[in-house]
């Protein structure tokens, strides 16, 4: 009896203490609701009052007060920050300020965007001085570089070192064909260097000269122009050489008649092959001679000048002669790039024999890649007759998880059998890590580019298996981009849940039913084109999730008679994003009679492109020939992925397929 009323007792005080814990959680859960919808009210009011900042600014300071403990408060102070120096006319008022928000938040996007913002703005003003103190070391913008260079000379009237100048343009995408010095506002800002007289000019010609040599070789003519303006008088002859093979590859064989042999000469004999082969490989084939019998060469330096050429003889007729003399420079080469090159060519012109001797001419190790074994699977069936090598190798290929295992499996006629990694369920305490609190509000705002900085440094340096609970963690919390992020970044491919999370499913469903595209085709493209990152921007402006290009969105817009008001901005609402990209792939879907491979390839490279190289196979091709011979290397993988994440999402949603239709498969290309 006494021991039941103890255990009694004792029964009653843990259900206290149960209770007692319960409502204190519930409690505490409901604060916190109230906390957090609390700062985002008053978040939303600062950005609201920031609009007007001047007129605003006592109702902006007393809510950034209370939203000291926000996670997002960084994100304000830089956005009030950008609000200050836009209205502060003194801007050296400012650079404190600056410099202390980039030092505390040097792990903050934000930071890096404030840097770039106020160093451009302080080369626009032209404050030198200014632009010194605030930036000792010259920065990598393209806007800015020759600025800071012209800003130091000007202060400080010392001789400049325009070697990391130089390097700088050298080793970035500073002089690329939409850049720095083609850009006709960036190019007066760099034309500022040349008002520099020479006796500034620190850097010795004998460099001036190499790095000249070096743009040669990057066949970058605009830093050419510009670092023949940095050679002084006596160098004139030099640079006149240059403009006029620059100008006149066909100069060459004139200026071999006197040349000496040094490193600078061997690169304007390969700079003016480099530009005469793409549109006369003929007159390339017959100058190598005429060149070198005036200067002398190195065997491995005459090879390289050969593999120029033929590398511009894969798109175009040649005669037999020409031909022969193609392949043998090839036999003779050890460019992987090249080889592969001939390969894909064999594979356009449907040559099997060729095809073989340029596989086994690649170094064993490359011939072990999956593209290549599965056409010397191909060579062994057609050519020797020889099935069971020929399977044993589509056997191998089907233990991996490729486009070519895929393809392996429907070759053999067997189902793919497809490899997916039991889920971790992420620990409760990830929810608590101040960047996971911190992303959290910045997906609420759909900053997605903030977080997914933010995520990026949470995966830095962190163990597989966290990283594996972070990718898990990030497909619940339907945080799709970084979802796929962490996959990539962890490498856990068989994660397919987190690596290829149904996103949007409903509206996929949606704006698919009824049309000739299939739901989880839509999601493929978006998810190869996008990574499911709804805001993300291409450098050629296509948005959104299905990166709709301006072309394709008024196509769209005409073809089936949309009347609503949209605009591309509008295109970064996934809805909308959805509903245009899925008219826009049906309509191509049909035009090319209902054919993934040809739609996928269209959807990436245009209609034309399409229509041009099958003009070229004519119907010679099958569908892996057609697909391996596409001379874009991003369209071709494009495709490929295109057609594996079909698969892959065909096999998650209980609808395992071929990873080719029948009549994609049977269809001669």
């Amino acid at each position: 009896m006494i021991v039941y009323k103890k255990r009694k007792i004792w029964q009653v005080k843990n259900l206290c203490k149960y209770l007692i814990l319960f409502y204190f959680t519930t409690v505490t859960n409901i604060l916190y609701a109230d906390s957090i919808s609390q700062q985002r009210d008053d978040y939303k009011q600062i950005k609201i009052a920031l609009k007007n900042y001047n007129k605003n600014l006592p109702v902006i300071n007393k809510l950034l007060h209370k939203l000291k403990d926000y996670s997002l408060y960084p994100y304000l102070q830089y956005d009030i920050l950008m609000e200050k120096i836009k209205n502060e006319k003194n801007l050296t008022l400012m650079q404190k300020p600056v410099i202390n928000f980039i030092k505390e938040h040097s792990d903050l996007k934000v930071s890096h965007l404030l840097s770039y913002y106020f160093t451009e703005l302080l080369v626009t003003k032209h404050r030198w001085k200014d632009l010194m103190y605030f930036s000792p070391k010259a920065p990598k913008t393209a806007k800015c570089v020759c600025d800071w260079y012209y800003a130091k000379w000007s202060i400080e009237k010392k001789p400049i070192h325009f070697e990391d100048l130089i390097k700088n343009l050298l080793n970035s995408n500073l002089v690329s064909k939409k850049n720095l010095l083609n850009n006709k506002k960036n190019s007066n800002n760099c034309d500022k260097l040349f008002l520099i007289p020479h006796k500034y000019i620190a850097t010795p010609p004998s460099v001036i000269i190499e790095y000249i040599r070096l743009a040669m070789k990057k066949n970058n003519h605009t830093l050419i122009n510009y670092l023949i303006k940095l050679l002084p008088s006596d160098y004139k002859n030099t640079a006149n050489t240059v403009l006029k093979i620059k100008n006149n590859p066909l100069f060459i064989t004139d200026f071999v008649k006197t040349a000496k042999s040094t490193p600078f000469n061997l690169q304007l004999i390969n700079y003016s092959i480099v530009n005469l082969s793409p549109k006369h490989a003929d007159l390339a084939i017959e100058k190598i001679p005429i060149i070198l019998s005036h200067y002398k060469m190195e065997n491995s330096d005459i090879q390289s000048l050969k593999e120029i050429v033929a590398n511009n003889m894969m798109d175009r007729e040649f005669t037999s002669k020409q031909k022969i003399w193609r392949d043998s420079v090839i036999i003779n080469s050890k460019s992987v790039s090249l080889i592969e090159k001939r390969i894909r060519l064999s594979l356009k012109q449907n040559n099997i024999k060729d095809l073989k001797i340029f596989i086994e001419h690649l170094p064993y190790n490359m011939q072990a890649k999956e593209e290549w074994q599965y056409w010397k699977s191909y060579v062994l069936l057609v050519l020797n007759n020889n099935k069971i090598e020929s399977d044993k190798i589509l056997y191998n290929l089907m233990k991996k998880n490729s486009f070519y295992s895929l393809i392996a499996a429907q070759k053999l006629g067997i189902s793919y059998q497809f490899k997916q990694s039991k889920t971790i369920e992420p620990d409760p305490s990830i929810s608590k890590i101040k960047k996971i609190i911190r992303i959290n509000e910045l997906m609420y705002w759909n900053k997605y580019c903030f977080a997914k900085f933010e995520w990026n440094k949470l995966l830095t340096n962190k163990s597989n298996r966290f990283q594996t609970m972070l990718a898990s963690y990030a497909n619940k919390q339907q945080w799709w981009h970084l979802s796929v992020e962490t996959t990539i970044q962890a490498k856990i491919w068989n994660n397919l849940k987190e690596r290829f999370p149904l996103a949007w499913n409903e509206l996929y469903k949606k704006y698919t039913k009824g049309k000739n595209i299939t739901k989880n085709y839509a999601m493929a493209i978006s998810r190869q084109e996008s990574g499911w990152d709804p805001y993300v921007k291409s450098a050629n402006n296509a948005v959104g999730l299905m990166q709709i290009k301006n072309i394709a969105f008024t196509d769209t817009m005409q073809i089936c008679h949309i009347k609503q008001s949209l605009t591309m901005q509008k295109l970064f609402n996934p809805e909308n994003n959805i509903w245009v990209g899925t008219n826009y792939l049906e309509h191509i879907f049909k035009l090319v009679g209902k054919n993934r491979v040809l739609a996928s390839a269209a959807y990436n490279a245009g209609l034309s492109k399409i229509n041009q190289w099958r003009r070229v196979t004519a119907g010679k091709l099958d569908v892996v020939a057609f697909i391996e011979s596409i001379p874009f290397k991003e369209t071709r993988q494009y495709v490929k992925n295109v057609l594996l994440y079909n698969a892959y999402y065909n096999y998650l949603t209980g609808k395992p397929e071929n990873i080719l239709t029948p009549l994609e498969w049977n269809h001669s290309y």
